[in-house]
């Protein structure tokens, strides 16, 4: 997919490779990059640095997935690529796995990797299907 000229969205968009996906975007000519992550603060500090729009998301809320899509469907008409990025590798420092994982965190690795790709499918592909594209 050419991106000059197309509408992004990308979750955990705030660090990492949400992040980097986002600067490429916007390098390649992208007509809006929309960067959604969990923190308020450092989602809005990211977008001021590489121009993006911030959107503080938990991806684990499927209302707020399908109100920032009807958001940016709003204003730019349609989602071209929506990168559904966001993830945790560790809790409160440490790699999930060396703290015993316990049914809760299980819980939020679940609707985090899992559920939040099903959300946003369910609230972008009906517009993608229904123009052949996206």
């Amino acid at each position: 997919m050419k991106i000059a000229g197309k509408v992004c969205v990308v979750t955990g968009g705030a660090s990492g490779i949400g992040k980097a996906l986002a600067t490429r975007f916007i390098a390649e000519g992208a007509k809006a990059v929309v960067i959604a992550d969990l923190n308020a603060d450092t989602v809005s500090a990211v977008g001021a640095e590489i121009g993006a729009q911030a959107h503080a998301l938990d991806v684990r809320d499927e209302s707020a997935i399908a109100a920032l899509v009807a958001s940016v469907e709003a204003e730019h008409g349609q989602i071209d690529l929506f990168c559904s990025n966001a993830g945790i590798i560790g809790v409160d420092g440490e790699p999930w796995w060396a703290t015993g994982a316990d049914n809760a965190l299980w819980q939020r690795m679940w609707e985090i990797h899992l559920m939040s790709h099903v959300y946003a499918a369910r609230a972008c592909l009906p517009a993608m299907i229904a123009r052949g594209e996206g």
